[in-house]
């Protein structure tokens, strides 16, 4: 989801980066809770008919769920900002229900260019970087190719030039 914040000019823009999420915290509870309920349930009754090793797997089972979920949420509530100023461009990412900040690079808006390569599709990048003398940054990972279209034009509203490559190329030093 490619979210413009608040634009204050052409030179002044805020950008929010962040992965569509289908469940909040409390639906993921939900979830969890009534997949424990079921697992439990079924786990009880076989071991209440005598066959009570199928209680350490359910467990475990359960144990499994509550991680994998926990992990989907923190990956769901990432956010990536960019702020673009008057002459600088600064790159935010954010994890976790609090969002601290956990990543934070500065660009000079000067140097700073778009690379953006291009996947199977004339139309659709596959990822989009950042590049300045600051280094190469991607930005967006966890975007839709159509969001990442968005991206490269609401940049190219505030004036950061895009250059579209077709892949990279890898070269041995």
């Amino acid at each position: 989801m490619v979210t413009e914040v608040g634009r204050v000019s052409r030179k002044n823009a805020c950008i929010l980066l962040a992965p569509n999420q289908s469940l909040s915290l409390s639906g993921n509870l939900w979830v969890f809770v009534s997949l424990v309920a079921v697992s439990l349930g079924i786990s009880i009754a076989f071991a209440f008919a005598g066959a009570w090793m199928v209680l350490p797997f359910a467990g475990l089972e359960v144990l499994l769920l509550g991680i994998l979920l926990a992990y989907v949420y923190m990956q769901g509530t990432r956010r990536e900002v960019i702020r673009i100023s008057g002459e600088r461009v600064v790159l935010d990412c954010c994890r976790g229900h609090r969002q601290e900040s956990f990543y934070h690079r500065e660009f000079a808006r000067d140097s700073l260019s778009v690379l953006v390569r291009m996947g199977s599709s004339a139309t659709e990048p596959a990822s989009v970087c950042l590049t300045g003398p600051e280094g190469c940054l991607e930005v967006g990972g966890f975007l839709t190719d159509g969001e990442r279209a968005a991206l490269v034009r609401k940049l190219g509203d505030c004036g950061i030039i895009a250059r579209r490559e077709a892949g990279y190329k890898v070269q041995d030093f």
